[in-house]
């Protein structure tokens, strides 16, 4: 674990730590450690560099140009406070996002003489890459760009004024480049951004894949190989992988086990359902990190578009390999032939008749397999997300419906209601004896999945859920 406060005293001189006072860690970035302080009498930000990957006498430029700045020198800067909270904090209103636009904007106007982002830096790319990067990038058209608008680097304060933070990524660029960051990163509407940078459709989908192919070269040939470390903050819900955050990242080490991790979470990229993934190998997949509002599951509004967004998954075509759950099940039979309980309540010809209804499962749709409350999040727009398609398969409609209904513990009338949302978004009917069917089976095949991680697990809230749906097996 670093001592920040001794990285301090050995990274400043001893001339410019006398006159710093209160001095208190604020957080650790992927280049910089950030604290507040006092400076002549001021309340300050002190960011000392930690990385040689920045160029430094870009951000001398920028910074001395600010009048916030009260110091700066090979990277270490003091500046003003300014007190208020992070994009990551604040429910963005359409009136936020335009203030947001509008100082982006004044930061554009800016006549710096910086060079241009060289969107090679990492490798050549693509053709279609080269070509898109080679359109983007005439003299004419490039402004003073931030290129680093992530919601850690832009903060609101009580009144509604903004600023942004950290400039060592600073470049001309084309608008457009800090524009398509604003809706990747921080899930701002593409409309609202279109419509106030002037941007075309095809110019939009242009610039995101120059944004995307750019973000996926970094994180291959630099960032994989550093992210984790032993300040990085561990997340610890999830029971299968290892889980980080840093900044505004998530990263999720993987721990295969022969039924996750079958399919490239890339595929899911198009649904506004899933969070992008930024960068993916065999061993890591990285993606932007949601700080997710608290959300009531007993909201019927909430509840429909839960159903609403399991209806775009279920509609996306996407194709991914057909379900394992019969599989699983066996496996799990397996490992808990000893758990009393588990077998005491679900004998032998209950087992038998889930494990024959599970062989044939039919493969219709692109299936999530896990969707419990932990990996349903509701970002700062209000949007639905899903989270950890590890397990995602090829299933039948009903099993992310009653899986998803059992794990939220819908009542009755909301689970009535759930299903319709979901049979309004996707055109199908449902059948309600397959419903409760999958139902039974999607229950006792989560019981037996959560006892072979913790055998001390309580399944009785979900046992009902397997009993009392045996009769449509009759």
């Amino acid at each position: 674990m670093t001592n920040y406060m001794q990285f301090l005293k050995e990274n400043i001189s001893k001339e410019l730590l006398s006159e710093l006072s209160d001095i208190e860690f604020i957080y650790k970035g992927f280049h910089n450690y950030t604290f507040k302080a006092k400076y002549k009498r001021k309340d300050v930000q002190v960011r000392i560099p930690i990385s040689n990957l920045v160029n430094h006498d870009i951000e001398e430029l920028v910074l001395k140009s600010l009048s916030a700045t009260l110091y700066y020198e090979n990277g270490i800067l003091i500046r003003e406070w300014f007190q208020g909270k992070t994009l990551e904090y604040i429910k963005l209103t359409k009136e936020i996002q335009l203030k947001v636009i509008k100082k982006i904007k004044e930061f554009h106007q800016l006549t710096l003489n910086v060079p241009k982002m060289d969107f090679h830096h990492y490798k050549k790319g693509s053709k279609k890459y080269v070509d898109l990067v080679a359109k983007y990038t005439k003299d004419a058209d490039l402004v003073t760009s931030h290129c680093d608008l992530s919601a850690k680097n832009i903060l609101i304060n009580e009144t509604g004024n903004i600023e942004l933070i950290d400039f060592e990524w600073v470049r001309k660029a084309h608008p457009f480049f800090d524009a398509i960051t604003l809706v990747q990163s921080q899930n701002f509407n593409p409309e609202i951004v279109k419509t106030e940078f002037c941007m075309t459709d095809q110019q939009f989908e242009e610039i995101t894949f120059i944004s995307d192919e750019f973000r996926q070269h970094g994180y291959e040939s630099v960032y994989s190989n550093f992210v984790i470390n032993s300040d990085t903050p561990k997340i610890g819900k999830g029971l299968t992988n290892l889980s980080y955050v840093q900044n505004d990242l998530f990263i999720q080490i993987k721990q295969k086990n022969g039924f996750n991790h079958l399919n490239k979470l890339s595929l899911f990229d198009k649904l506004k359902c899933n969070e992008k993934v930024i960068f993916e190998n065999e061993n890591m997949i990285i993606r932007k990190y949601i700080n997710s509002l608290d959300i009531n599951f007993s909201n019927e509004y909430i509840i429909a578009n839960i159903a609403k967004a399991i209806s775009e998954l279920h509609c996306s075509q996407i194709q991914l390999k057909n379900n394992s759950i019969r599989q699983r099940i066996e496996k799990y039979i397996e490992m808990l032939n000893d758990h009393i309980k588990f077998n005491l309540i679900f004998t032998p010809d209950i087992i038998k008749t889930l494990l024959i209804y599970a062989e044939f499962l039919t493969n219709d749709v692109p299936s999530h397999n896990d969707l419990n409350k932990e990996n349903i999040l509701l970002d700062n727009t209000n949007n639905i997300k899903f989270i950890d398609f590890e397990y995602s398969s090829m299933n039948n409609i009903y099993f992310d419906l009653s899986y998803c209904a059992s794990a939220l513990v819908l009542s009755s009338e909301l689970e009535l209601k759930f299903l319709n949302s979901y049979s309004e978004n996707s055109n199908r009917i449902i059948d309600i004896n397959e419903y409760y069917k999958t139902k039974a089976l999607a229950n006792f095949y989560g019981i037996a999945w959560s006892l072979t991680i913790n055998p001390e697990f309580d399944f009785s809230w979900l046992t009902n859920n397997v009993l009392d749906n045996l009769i449509y097996f009759k």
